[in-house]
């Protein structure tokens, strides 16, 4: 199951569909944007063997320059995606899929070796790395899930400073381009 209504937090055990669910998704973008030099990650929680999620597939779409990152959000755009334009504010845009009540996808177009992508490059290969990092992560979800349900906003910006932490260790150990 993917999918969650824009108002809740539910956090579900892991699911081995996801990243089947990720592997559909990647291969619709890569028809989309055939002929451009991207990179296409499956990332976020979903794409952590055993841990808990929202059950929304994060994609990450790296560019390697800002001509091509409005080539692709232009592609997706035409494509019928539901596209939020936070450049500026974040460094990313985002394109949706799914209907505004219940999000399936969150497709993350960025720069390659942006902060924002390197986050998600970082986070993930120190959460597949250390499971005890899992099983923590996964409790904290589980607690905010139940305390925040129908507060989304405050449910992630609760979860910043153990990610903050994770991404701290995680640019000490590795070297990821």
């Amino acid at each position: 199951m993917i999918g969650l209504h824009k108002s809740l937090v539910t956090v579900y055990p892991y699911d081995e569909t996801w990243p089947m669910e990720y592997q559909k998704e990647k291969e619709i973008l890569e028809k989309h944007l055939q002929g451009l030099n991207v990179r296409i990650e499956h990332v976020g929680s979903t794409a952590i063997p055993g841990l808990s999620a929202k059950p929304i597939i994060d994609i990450a779409i790296g560019a390697k320059d800002e001509a091509e990152l409005f080539k692709i959000t232009k592609r997706l755009e035409d494509a019928g995606y539901d596209m939020l334009n936070s450049y500026e504010e974040k460094g990313e845009v985002l394109a949706r899929k799914g209907s505004p009540e219940c999000r399936t996808h969150y497709i993350h177009i960025q720069l390659l070796g942006s902060e924002y992508w390197n986050e998600f490059m970082y986070f993930k290969r120190f959460m597949l790395d250390h499971p005890e990092s899992v099983k923590e992560y996964q409790k904290l979800k589980e607690e905010l899930s139940v305390k925040y349900a129908d507060e989304r906003k405050k449910y992630t910006a609760s979860k910043n400073e153990f990610i903050s932490n994770i991404l701290k260790q995680a640019y000490k150990m590795y070297r990821l381009d």
